[in-house]
């Protein structure tokens, strides 16, 4: 073969795979473009979650899911009876709506888990939509796929609590603000009614009046000041008039319209933490704070180095914990670029307005001891900066990088958040004590509970919820002879002694074995491994 034929076979063969590409990228952008490509991600992670957490989550764990047993579940019982509970660190909202799911689904716990599954389908949709107005479709897809990849966002999906319901109230607030580059009356209602849900959730909702600065000082709707103070006024208005019931409820039975010891987290991260024990603490010095001027003038210096050294401490956590250091890297480097790099500075009005509203929620819970899903919230933003640092073309450290290659660098980081969610939730999406259901199922066969209310005392309230009964703490006497008193006299009937008790009360580690001679108390049913034991107070 001659060498021009050469040159041309080569130069028909650069063509061809040229056009491959380009049809490949032209499908590609059809698929990121699809209208409705945010609602396809929320159906299809919910039923593969679904199909999952129904089978393997049988019952809920001994870290988050306490609350459920021993918060949410009463207050939803409580509800359905015509009472509305009012409880230390969060609102009413969750334990209503978890009623109607656990009414629906005839258990609270599988209507906890749907109720995530729900949540999270939600903040997938608005998380999508919301950043592909605020930046593009070629950002939210691959930030979409990262945050429904996330090992923690996985593990909250199953996981019965506040979390999710929380985040998809507060995406959803996010979503509406967002939604219209012009002022638009509706979208700034709905905002501040999802701002108002998710402060009935958490209370830590509040943050979302940096909408309202935003408003005032960003300006991305380009409104006169007329109009600014107008629509703020109407945030505010909305957010108070949907809080409003419950503020007036709080107000009439303890006294304060913003009723809530959440001071008290803030108290244990400054004084409790490290110190002194966690029952201790909880049950005994925390009832020495009142407010939250009070934790705070206790040691004014204290909390403002706290308040300070958490700044480096949850950013970290954050990166190593929440999206993982393979993201972390590139959320660093995103970061970098918009402080150092000129042409990345120029960042447009409305994603400046959106990194100044994760920006408020993140200095809030610089008060609060670092919880990763206290942060989830912040998933999407974090997955934004990593997208947008390997996507922007003006971005110097890879400008020179194929748009091919680009594309392959985020199909890696999806590919290895994928791998770890698998490792991290396969290990502990059924962790939970199972040998609570072979307890309760003995239990059910054996023993008819009398119509009146029959307690049990334990060191969480699974086993409460499990055998149909009220759940009493375990009493904080160290000598056996007290200890056996107290349930007594609190007309205490069952204890149930496993692993859990055993940790923080060491004092009475002889009850995990039920052969040896417990004065007062009848063994009823055991487990060995892990341990176990229900005993009948005598």
């Amino acid at each position: 073969m001659s060498k021009k034929n050469k040159l041309r076979k080569n130069s028909k063969a650069e063509i061809s795979s040229e056009q491959s590409a380009n049809s490949l990228f032209i499908k590609l952008q059809r698929l990121i473009e699809y209208k409705h490509l945010g609602f396809a991600f929320a159906i299809a992670y919910s039923i593969v979650l679904g199909l999952i957490s129904l089978s393997l989550h049988k019952i809920g764990d001994y870290g988050v899911e306490t609350d459920f047993y021993w918060n949410y579940v009463p207050a939803a019982q409580q509800f359905l009876k015509g009472a509305v509970q009012i409880e230390q660190f969060h609102g009413p909202l969750y334990p209503i709506v978890l009623s109607v799911f656990g009414l629906v689904f005839g258990d609270f716990f599988t209507g906890g888990i749907i109720l995530g599954l729900v949540s999270s389908a939600f903040v997938i949709y608005f998380s999508f939509e919301a950043l592909k107005n605020i930046f593009s479709s070629w950002v939210a897809a691959p930030v979409t796929l990262l945050i429904l990849l996330n090992p923690i966002f996985v593990q909250y999906t199953y996981s019965a609590g506040t979390d999710m319901f929380f985040i998809a109230l507060v995406s959803a607030a996010v979503f509406f603000f967002f939604r219209a580059n012009q002022l638009n009356t509706k979208n700034i209602l709905l905002a501040s009614f999802f701002g108002g849900l998710s402060y009935l959730t958490r209370y830590n909702g509040l943050f979302l009046f940096g909408f309202v600065f935003v408003i005032l000082f960003i300006n991305y709707w380009k409104i006169d000041l007329k109009k600014r103070l107008i629509a703020s006024t109407l945030f505010i208005s909305v957010f108070i008039l949907t809080i409003s019931p419950w503020g007036a409820y709080c107000l009439k039975e303890k006294g304060s319209f913003f009723y809530n010891e959440n001071y008290k987290n803030i108290a244990y991260e400054l004084y409790g933490k490290g110190k002194i024990g966690w029952d201790e603490f909880w049950f005994k010095e925390s009832k020495t704070f009142t407010s939250i001027s009070q934790v705070i003038l206790k040691d004014p210096g204290l909390f403002v180095s706290n308040t300070l050294n958490n700044i480096p401490d949850h950013y970290l956590s954050d990166m190593e914990k929440l999206t993982g250091w393979h993201i972390g890297f590139f959320i660093a480097l995103g970061f970098f670029l918009f402080l150092f790099n000129k042409p990345l500075k120029k960042i447009n009005t409305i994603g400046f307005a959106y990194l100044l509203v994760n920006f408020f929620f993140f200095a809030l819970l610089l008060l609060l001891f670092y919880g990763e899903r206290f942060s989830m919230f912040l998933i999407p933003f974090y997955c934004s900066i990593a997208v947008i640092a390997i996507l922007n073309r003006k971005n110097p450290v890879t400008e020179k990088i194929p748009a091919a290659l680009r594309i392959i660098l985020l199909s890696i980081l999806v590919s290895i958040s994928a791998v770890k969610a698998y490792e991290y939730n396969s290990g502990i999406i059924n962790s939970g004590p199972n040998e609570i259901l072979v307890i309760k199922d003995w239990f059910t066969n054996n023993i008819t509970l009398p119509q009146n209310e029959v307690i049990i005392a334990a060191r969480k309230a699974h086993i409460a919820y499990y055998l149909n009964m009220k759940f009493k703490p375990l009493p904080l006497e160290d000598n056996y002879n007290d200890f056996i008193t107290t349930l007594r006299n609190s007309n205490v009937k069952y204890l149930y002694f496993s692993e859990i008790e055993a940790q923080l009360r060491r004092e009475f580690v002889s009850l995990l074995d039920p052969q040896s001679e417990h004065p007062g108390l009848r063994t009823l049913v055991f487990t060995t491994y892990p341990p176990a034991v229900l005993y009948k107070i005598e």
